[in-house]
């Protein structure tokens, strides 16, 4: 029996990387002026200190593939599988629990179980955080506590190593003699870490006056009509870059074309912001106006998903707000929303 908790050395987690790229295409964080994106493992590992630009979507769901049918890729099991390291907590939880009910309850997408089941999660903890993150305010934490199979916080000169699945178990079991036992100091070590800049991020946080997150439901539900809808689509470019950023965001467009092959069908990313995204053949748009697109993004996320699986799908990870040219800002519509339905009960 694996211990939950183990020790590895930073040149140790190399030569794990090193393993595993035996078995693996794998992915690690590289920092770009600030920021972090996850590229192709060459020898060097850097940790990151917050989440990457992109988030996990990528390596699920391509953002465009051929498919055989409406179920999955025929290319799925030609791929190598995937090993991501340096997720973070905003990256797995609800975004992954969000995917998976879209992806594998009811009709089953093939390509994305297979993806799933092959594919190995290295997530990390967070040191730090960026100007546009907010998951403590939805009550998620700046480390992670579920859906990865090992887990690695910085602590003296390594890595404290936590187990969270069987394939990580198996992980550690091939590559046993690179790990060691934990202590009690190092373990409290990755503790007062957490605590530390858990409580700083809050600092962040509470200026924000972000409403608690039991509030987000009720005011989704209660302000449809609140003017802030048609103030705030005024800013709107439709570039798309809060849904493609979006680590919860799965909406796709099936379509057919053709190439020295042949015909095939394929999918691509799509999403509520884009004018069409609604059209049907005829011309009629549900979601005509922008205000009404930018509208139905909200209550898909903070009222459709809660009333059916009793989850948000928003993580807190701020890369809309970040990615958006028109500077709107989720924290701030909430905030306005908030503030408006009081003002009414007054």
């Amino acid at each position: 029996m694996i211990n939950k908790y183990l020790y590895i050395k930073n040149n140790n987690f190399l030569r794990l990387l090193d393993n595993l790229s035996a078995d693996y295409k794998v992915f690690t964080p590289q920092e770009t002026r600030k920021n972090y994106f996850w590229k192709e493992y060459k020898g060097a590992f850097e940790f990151s200190k917050y989440r990457s630009v992109t988030n996990l979507r990528q390596f699920f769901t391509p953002a465009v593939e051929q498919i055989d049918n409406y179920f999955g890729s025929n290319k799925a099991q030609e791929r190598k599988p995937i090993c991501i390291v340096g997720a973070k907590a905003c990256d797995l939880g609800n975004a992954l629990k969000i995917h998976d009910y879209v992806f594998l309850e009811g009709d089953v997408d093939s390509a994305y179980k297979q993806l799933r089941e092959k594919n190995l999660i290295i997530s990390s903890d967070c040191t730090a955080f960026k100007e546009t993150c907010f998951c403590l305010a939805l009550g998620n934490m700046p480390y992670p506590e579920e859906l990865f199979d090992l887990n690695i916080s910085c602590v003296n000169d390594g890595y404290l190593v936590e187990i969270g699945s069987k394939k990580g178990e198996g992980t550690v079991a091939s590559n046993k003699s690179l790990f060691e036992t934990v202590n009690d100091t190092t373990l409290k070590e990755r503790e007062n870490n957490r605590n530390s800049v858990t409580k700083e991020f809050r600092c962040q946080i509470e200026p924000l006056e972000f409403p608690k997150d039991s509030l987000l439901y009720n005011l989704i539900k209660n302000g449809y009509g609140d003017k802030l809808w048609p103030e705030e689509a005024l800013k709107c470019v439709e570039c798309g870059a809060c849904i493609m950023n979006c680590p919860t965001c799965h909406c796709f467009l099936l379509f057919d074309t053709k190439d020295k092959d042949g015909y095939f069908k394929g999918r691509v990313w799509d999403g509520c912001q884009y004018k069409n995204f609604t059209r049907v053949a005829g011309g009629a748009n549900a979601l005509r106006l922008r205000e009404q697109r930018l509208r139905n993004r909200y209550i898909k996320k903070f009222e459709f998903f809660p009333e059916r699986i009793k989850l948000y799908a928003c993580t807190g990870c701020g890369r809309c707000v970040e990615g958006c040219p028109a500077k709107i800002d989720i924290r701030k519509i909430f905030k306005l929303l908030n503030e408006n339905q009081n003002s009414a009960k007054k």
